[in-house]
């Protein structure tokens, strides 16, 4: 899910976030994630943040903590089976073995003992 989707999942009304900049760069953050800031659903200590852009409220800070950020999984830009073959491609190019572990067809590559 995208982070508006997220923030409404949680129930977090963006009018009490933090406004951020319209796009975060990387260490902006990076910042944001050291000062451990409460979660914005629950107020437990965050573990990442990013930028929600509200229409009405203009971008604003989503931190969440670990498992309001499980509840909430970001949406892959391709598909994990996709991601899989790329990453072992990859491992391949540089003659290295990669050890794989996936929930969605069970455990992969696993060594057997």
């Amino acid at each position: 899910m995208n982070i508006a989707e997220a923030a409404r999942k949680l129930g977090v009304d963006p009018a009490a976030l933090c406004p951020a900049s319209a796009e975060p760069r990387f260490t902006e953050v990076w910042e944001r994630m050291q000062q451990e800031p409460p979660c914005s659903a629950c107020g437990r200590p965050s573990r990442t943040s990013s930028a929600v852009r509200d229409p009405v409220h203009g971008p604003r800070w989503l931190d969440r903590c670990q498992d309001c950020f499980l509840a909430t999984p970001p949406t892959l830009r391709r598909p994990l089976s996709q991601a899989i073959t790329d990453i072992r491609e990859a491992a391949a190019e540089v003659h290295q073995r990669a050890v794989l572990h996936t929930d969605e067809d069970g455990w992969q590559d696993e060594p057997r003992g």
